[in-house]
């Protein structure tokens, strides 16, 4: 059985033969048309919002220059945000670069990332105090989401034609370590059906769709399966995992799980990695329904990610 074959059983809810390893079992297709914010390099994403490089994270991410706004005022938002036409790429090329770095198509799957959902987006273009203060300005702000949605909708479509993606994983962090940024109520009323309306295109394209959001969101898992996301990335500890694997564990797939927080501290032994995994394994893996990996997709410190992998594979065989 190929990773491809043995992933696919995860997301049919079904027992794999051992636990995938995303890092492993799939491909993430980065090309630079298909990238929201210059990952590689310092430089201006397709909104103008500028990026700066750090140097000294090893997984090239950028983060938006210190003290950039566009605007203050959400209500103003269409007199300065405009939308890439998805339609005007170069979709044959990219497509001919996506065969070329997924070689190994027939034995593992291959993704692209959604780099910044809507709240992500809105924070990085009016800066992030400006960003949580327009929520509360909530009819536009509901428009900016509606239309950032559609945006990314039109994107799946050239991603399945010209990329043959198996799925796409929706990056919008909306936790933190200890709350939600928005209350769940106030998440209901804003982004609960853009989500629905992008896991629906998604499934139709024939892909998967998982959402990718770090920290504390359990108040609204439950929702998250009722609109059809059907995996959920990062899957911190700082949320009851037994309690929404027991809940959930049927419907929905974990993906990441391995706890960032111990595997990248700086004083982490090779047996605290490894013992990380196996907890997360231990917590999500049972009769499947895991994607093991680092919660945030990629370690920051040179090494931890093959450790992840090596004691996944090691400890995940059923």
């Amino acid at each position: 059985m190929t990773e491809r074959e043995n992933m696919q059983l995860v997301w049919d809810h079904k027992q794999p033969e051992w636990v995938p390893m995303l890092t492993k079992a799939s491909q993430m297709l980065i090309t630079p048309e298909v990238n929201d914010r210059p990952l590689f390099m310092n430089g201006k994403d397709w909104f103008g919002v500028p990026w700066e490089l750090d140097p000294d994270n090893p997984q090239f991410m950028t983060h938006v220059k210190p003290g950039f706004s566009m605007f203050d005022d959400i209500t103003e938002w269409r007199n300065y945000i405009a939308f890439p036409k998805m339609k005007d790429l170069n979709w044959e090329m990219i497509g001919g670069r996506t065969k070329a770095m997924w070689a190994d198509k027939d034995k593992k799957m291959g993704y692209i990332v959604g780099n910044m959902g809507a709240f992500e987006k809105i924070n990085a273009i009016m800066g992030f105090e400006n960003g949580l203060c327009a929520l509360y300005e909530t009819e536009d702000y509901i428009d900016f989401v509606n239309a950032y949605a559609d945006y990314r909708i039109d994107e799946m479509y050239y991603v399945k034609k010209y990329m043959d993606a198996d799925f796409v994983m929706m990056h919008d962090d909306w936790g933190n370590q200890n709350n939600m940024f928005l209350s769940p109520d106030l998440w209901r009323e804003i982004f609960k059906e853009p989500e629905r309306r992008m896991a629906e295109a998604c499934r139709n394209l024939g892909m998967h769709y998982m959402h990718h959001s770090c920290g504390y969101i359990e108040p609204i898992i439950g929702d998250l399966v009722e609109i059809g996301v059907e995996s959920w990335h990062s899957v911190s500890p700082v949320n009851d995992l037994k309690k929404i694997k027991a809940d959930y564990g049927d419907r929905l797939v974990f993906a990441g799980g391995v706890d960032p927080q111990v595997t990248d501290h700086p004083n982490a032994t090779e047996e605290d990695i490894r013992r990380e995994v196996r907890r997360c394994i231990d917590v999500l893996g049972k009769n499947g329904g895991l994607l093991c990996g680092s919660a945030v997709m990629f370690s920051t410190v040179k090494g931890v990610d093959a450790l992840i992998e090596d004691e996944g594979t090691k400890y995940g065989k059923y």
